[in-house]
């Protein structure tokens, strides 16, 4: 894990969370926020979102937070089919409600997740394929 990355997660207490305790920690009731980095050095917007992470949990503390380690993002990503990284994954209860991918502004932040409070758990974008019956 990058040593930036590292250090947010030993300031807050932020879990990090792999594939053997992703569905747990998923179980609690509320908001959750799952902060997905990749590779920092592919990525330099990560280390910009990490850093930005505590911010966002000042303005909105009903959200849990966590972090997926490294090792693990891809496999707990293909749950949500994005393919930009980093990305924030927004749950509610454990289900799937949105995602905000790459830095934002601050206002961006703010005002995207002010959306996403009003919105329902749905499926996530990458299960499944809709089947209608006749």
């Amino acid at each position: 894990m990058h040593e930036l990355i590292q250090s947010v997660v030993e300031r807050t207490g932020y879990p990090v969370l792999t594939a053997d305790d992703y569905d747990d920690w998923l179980a609690q009731p509320g908001w959750q926020m799952v902060y997905f980095g990749g590779d920092p050095k592919r990525y330099p917007e990560a280390l910009d979102v990490i850093v930005v992470l505590p911010e966002l949990h000042k303005a909105f503390p009903q959200f849990a937070i966590a972090v997926v380690d490294p090792k693990h993002e891809r496999t707990l990503a293909k749950r949500y089919g994005f393919s930009l990284w980093p990305t924030l994954v927004f749950l509610k209860d454990g289900q799937y409600v949105d995602m905000i991918s790459r830095v934002q502004n601050w206002d961006e932040y703010l005002s995207q997740i002010n959306v996403i409070l009003t919105k329902s758990p749905t499926r996530p974008p990458s299960i499944g394929i809709p089947v209608s019956t006749q």
